[in-house]
């Protein structure tokens, strides 16, 4: 079900934030500690309009509070009651995105050491309203990725096999070589207004597919530079590289083009590969750093990145896609707190997040006598820094599994696991409430 780049990823991101630890219990009184992986596999469920205060009805009532901060709000809770044993268990997030323009979608799956189950949609648009998606039908679930392209909605997960994905089209498989041309090996995969991108990762010689979902068609763009973003603007694909480590260190804004390149098989005469050499619009010399993370905000990308001469601190540029410029709005000069990796920018999830501004949000994890303790810090675009959500204002071992701006302020998808007294000590189970919330500023 799952490649060993994506495992290798959250158990990364696992070790590091404390998002998606979980207890394998031996003894009802003796605990092993473990971090559960997240998958790639994803779902999609029912409608079902639920109020933001409403809970899983299942669920034993609770008086924990998870936000303790008269500054921000609950938006949209539910709670999942879990029976775990020797197998442990733990919700993970796989999507903290946008879904339309208009819609926040937070999607999770429950995962132990041995099985997934239990997808979890939660949508929330621009008039407040949350929506709850569950019971999704297999194969398709909800899907890592999810789009709509007129009626059809689809879906993308990963596959058993390494470097292949599963593309659907209202819960049916759609087979991705029914038009192989231009499509490459599965390779680092994100979500695109009008489909699927997929990109190489190599030091030089790169490139990123894109499968279109309206014509079920693959076209392979190729560039030289690594340190880079992808995404489609204006139904075109453009990639912005930090290129590092080079004679070529600086910015290039690069789009795809109509030139077609045939390749023809040095072994096999009758086989051609096909690709189309991206356009360079501007080249920007200049020393800046590692990607992190990208955000689009109609003609502005802003990337963040890790300085090139001090790689423990935060830079962050905005790169205009209509005048083909690049800024620097935030100077390398902060620390960048643990729990932070270049893998952001690769998936539908992120602990770090920029607004329309230019300011930077980042989530800050430490754990102290085991237990765990989050906060988000901003760093303003005009300079300072601040916590703008206090490690106080939690209960504590409330985490933070994501960020994401949205609808003029900044949102969190927020867990709690707690352990539900059964009166039966000696048995190897037990009772587990999940609180899921995602909170805003007021």
């Amino acid at each position: 079900m799952f490649n060993d780049k994506f495992v290798k990823h959250f158990e990364k991101r696992s070790d590091n934030s404390c998002q998606f630890r979980y207890l394998n219990q031996i003894m009802k009184t003796t605990f092993i500690f473990k971090w559960a992986i997240a998958a790639s596999f994803i779902l999609l469920f029912a409608c079902d309009k639920d109020d933001p205060g409403t809970s899983d009805p299942d669920a034993p009532q609770s008086s924990l509070t998870l936000l303790k901060s008269s500054q921000w709000k609950v938006v949209g809770k539910q709670s999942h009651l879990k029976l775990e044993g020797a197998a442990g268990g733990s919700f993970g997030t796989m999507a903290f995105t946008l879904q339309k323009p208009d819609e926040l979608r937070w999607y999770t799956i429950y995962h132990t050491m041995s099985s997934y189950s239990d997808a979890n949609e939660m949508i929330f648009n621009t008039r407040g309203e949350v929506t709850i998606n569950k019971d999704l039908k297999a194969q398709a679930y909800g899907g890592q990725i999810k789009a709509f392209v007129g009626n059809d909605v689809w879906k993308v997960n990963r596959a058993e096999v390494y470097n292949r994905v599963n593309i659907f089209r209202n819960d049916q498989m759609v087979d991705p070589d029914q038009n192989p041309e231009g499509r490459n090996h599965i390779v680092r995969i994100q979500a695109s207004e009008d489909g699927m991108l997929n990109s190489s990762e190599t030091l030089g010689n790169n490139y990123v597919n894109h499968y279109h979902f309206a014509t079920q068609k693959w076209k392979n763009n190729t560039f030289w530079g690594n340190n880079f973003v992808t995404f489609r603007h204006n139904g075109l694909t453009y990639v912005i590289a930090f290129t590092r480590l080079t004679s070529a260190n600086g910015i290039s804004i690069m789009v795809e083009s109509d030139n077609r390149v045939e390749v023809q098989d040095p072994q096999i005469p009758s086989i051609k590969t096909v690709h189309y050499p991206m356009t360079t619009l501007q080249s920007i010399p200049g020393e800046y750093g590692f990607v992190m993370h990208a955000s689009k905000y109609g003609d502005n990308v802003f990337v963040v990145f890790l300085g090139q001469t001090a790689n423990n601190r935060y830079g962050v540029v905005r790169v205009n896609l209509a005048s083909l410029t690049a800024q620097l709005v935030q100077a390398p000069e902060f620390v960048v707190p643990d729990g932070l990796d270049n893998s952001d920018v690769l998936y539908n999830l992120s602990l770090i997040e920029i607004d329309d501004a230019g300011n930077l949000y980042v989530v800050e994890s430490r754990s102290e006598n085991n237990e765990a303790y989050h906060s988000i810090r901003k760093y303003a675009v005009n300079g300072g820094n601040e916590v703008v959500l206090k490690e106080q204002d939690l209960a504590v071992n409330t985490r933070i599994h994501a960020i994401k701006y949205f609808n003029g302020k900044i949102y969190a998808a927020i867990v709690n696991r707690e352990n539900i007294p059964d009166n039966n000590p000696d048995d190897n189970s037990f009772q587990t409430l999940y609180h899921m919330q995602v909170i805003s500023p007021k």
